[in-house]
């Protein structure tokens, strides 16, 4: 209008318009970010130098370990994202699944769960990892890394995690899930449940997340250790492993136990 050389008032426009005057002239002030602390974005590089596949909970619990005092989630989640330190995971699918068994328990030695995965070993090939969780306290009983998958390695993992966890034949009810691999069927392995009195189920075929706790396991393992290394042999990746494993056992944080690690969430149990 002012090219047409028509002048009209603001207030005139606003009213036209139907728009307050205030809110015409109003300018909004550019929020500032708080400043971070220095020394917190320091131990939070350090921690996660230390533990990269941890999120911003776990993280938030290791730094109020390491300070010994209520540090709010939020700002570790803005020193995340100032320092572009946040990793974006890939979006999952809406598959649609079967219905999972429950598997947690409220004792230790109610319910175990067993499963194997691959490690590649450099020129030991291919392994096998073989171990077993406790569903209660998500300790691993008893593992096993071999260069060949027969029954008799699962059956002495097994043998491990009775003898490590005192469970002789007469016991209390002792549920020991699996999938329906070849290796928990054969006689070698089978033999040993009856041995010590354990009951035996499998999933269903095609469900792995029916046996989700030592899946779930083996996830973390991979992501925070496995995938770290490029192994040459499969003695150097059994110290790896053994050496992850305790560390997972009594200094990772658990979410599933209110983020406390499997030592310190079985010695609260045995209170």
């Amino acid at each position: 209008m002012r090219a047409e050389g028509k002048a009209v008032a603001i207030a005139q426009l606003c009213q036209w318009f139907g728009v307050p005057r205030s809110t015409f002239y109003y300018r909004a002030e550019r929020r500032r970010s708080p400043a971070l602390d220095q020394a917190l974005v320091e131990l939070v590089g350090r921690l996660i130098d230390e533990n990269p596949d941890y999120g911003v909970r776990r993280l938030t619990v290791l730094v109020r370990r390491e300070l010994q005092a209520a540090v709010n989630r939020k700002k570790i989640h803005r020193i995340l994202k100032a320092n572009g330190w946040q990793v974006r995971q890939k979006p999952r699918g809406q598959r649609p699944r079967v219905q999972g068994w429950v598997s947690r328990v409220e004792r230790p030695n109610e319910r175990w769960a067993i499963d194997v995965t691959h490690v590649f070993c450099g020129h030991d090939g291919w392994c096998h990892l073989t171990a077993i969780i406790d569903c209660c306290d998500r300790t691993i009983v008893g593992w096993r890394l071999s260069r060949s998958g027969v029954a008799r390695i699962a059956a002495a993992a097994l043998e491990d995690a009775l003898r490590d966890r005192r469970i002789e034949y007469g016991h209390a009810p002792l549920m020991l899930r699996s999938d329906n691999g070849l290796v928990f069927g054969a006689n070698v392995f089978v033999d040993v449940v009856r041995r010590y009195g354990l009951a035996q189920e499998y999933i269903t075929p095609y469900s792995p997340e029916q046996n989700g706790m030592i899946e779930r396991f083996f996830r973390s393992l991979k992501e925070e250790c496995l995938w770290h290394h490029r192994f040459t042999s499969r003695d150097q990746a059994f110290v790896v492993i053994a050496t992850w494993l305790e560390k997972y056992h009594t200094e990772r944080p658990h979410s599933a136990l209110g983020y406390l690690t499997p030592k310190e969430y079985a010695e609260t149990l045995a209170a």
